[in-house]
């Protein structure tokens, strides 16, 4: 298996031959993620090879809310009927030049470890996805991700959920 690096997207990172066969995720790492980032809006991490620049996955994360009544009854029990804290992963995306060697898996997983972090200093209640199509659905629920009760493509995880993966905090 690959050594992957993950790092906050800067101007050295090559994304011109980026290709996840994704369009929509394509064109937001080449064309948007630098703008997002500037305002303030996301944060994106890239993945590459280490001591590499060649963009080779990458994920989008920023802060959300999900509405109260989207939530399965089993989550909701004790919360109050407001609008609930999450964090979003709005994109996540991979090469198709590394597809099938665990890099996707290994960027939800340092995603989940910084959706950690951050429920240390802010209150999160899960972590959020859309998820662009079935096989992208198929792979958040391999780790546990759960449908929303508005959308069978909008996913969520429980804080409480991504504490018992035992995810290694740096």
């Amino acid at each position: 298996m690959a050594t992957w690096a993950i790092r906050r997207l800067d101007k050295a990172h090559d994304r011109s031959s980026f290709h996840s066969g994704q369009p929509l995720l394509d064109d937001w790492l080449k064309e948007r993620a630098g703008q997002f980032d500037r305002r303030d809006l996301t944060r994106t991490f890239v993945a590459t090879r280490p001591n590499e620049q060649l963009a080779l996955g990458y994920y989008a994360i920023s802060t959300h809310r999900v509405i109260f009544d989207t939530l399965p009854n089993a989550e909701t029990k004790g919360l109050p009927r407001l609008e609930i804290p999450v964090v979003l992963i709005g994109r996540l995306a991979v090469d198709q030049s590394v597809q099938g060697q665990g890099l996707g898996a290994f960027l939800l997983i340092d995603a989940l470890r910084k959706s950690l972090q951050i429920s240390e200093q802010v209150g999160i209640r899960a972590v959020e996805v859309d998820a662009i199509d079935d096989n992208a659905r198929a792979f958040y629920l391999k780790f546990g991700f759960r449908s929303l009760l508005d959308d069978n493509q909008h996913l969520f995880l429980p804080m409480h959920e991504v504490r018992k993966l035992k995810l290694d905090i740096p």
